[in-house]
């Protein structure tokens, strides 16, 4: 099903809905967070919400959905946390001005903890940030490793909502592997006029 239209935006910042909480753009997300709920309210009231954010292809505005959807959430006053899934060509940390020294890349080889690897957001309350980490030589296979696994059962003990950011699903397996671990998969399709 359509879930959303999202307006283009003609912002220079991605992070929208933090900055301008009264726009349009703004508002069709909290209208896509509206219905996400109706297609995850068989889960519990008290149980973790696991999205992921795909596409059709590069440039489409997966990360800049992803990036804001998680932004709703935690304006919505619950515990949020957005995954820079896109082991391949990150950018989040660029948006949230982090370090992507640690991340994904470096828990799932065993070199860092999950702790070591969860950045608070300074720009949004409620809402932590795990990046992608270096760039590494096999994202799928360390996609498809057990440590993926212990990352979500662990991730949701500690949050209401998960926000998955991923490459695009035409191009590569990996936003396949992650759905063994979400309750609901976007889809983006970007129109062109």
């Amino acid at each position: 099903p359509i879930i959303g239209q999202i307006l283009h935006s003609t912002k220079k910042s991605q992070l929208v809905v933090s900055e301008f909480p009264k726009s349009n753009i703004s508002e069709s997300f909290r209208s896509l967070r509206t219905n996400i709920q109706y297609i995850a309210k068989e889960k519990g009231e008290n149980e973790t919400t696991t999205i992921l954010v795909t596409a059709d292809m590069a440039s489409a505005g997966k990360t800049y959905v992803s990036i804001n959807l998680a932004c709703i959430y935690a304006q919505y006053g619950r515990r949020a946390v957005l995954m820079g899934f896109d082991l391949r060509k990150p950018k989040i940390y660029q948006d949230f001005d982090l370090s992507n020294r640690l991340g994904l890349t470096s828990y799932l080889i065993g070199k860092n903890n999950i702790d070591e690897i969860i950045q608070p957001s300074v720009k949004v309350d409620h809402l932590d940030i795990i990046l992608s980490g270096p760039v590494p030589p096999n994202p799928a296979e360390l996609i498809a490793s057990d440590k993926t696994a212990e990352l979500f059962k662990e991730l949701r003990s500690r949050y209401d909502y998960i926000i998955v950011d991923t490459p695009p699903a035409a191009l590569v397996t990996d936003p396949y592997l992650l759905m063994d671990y979400t309750d609901v998969n976007i889809f983006l399709v970007r129109q062109y006029l």
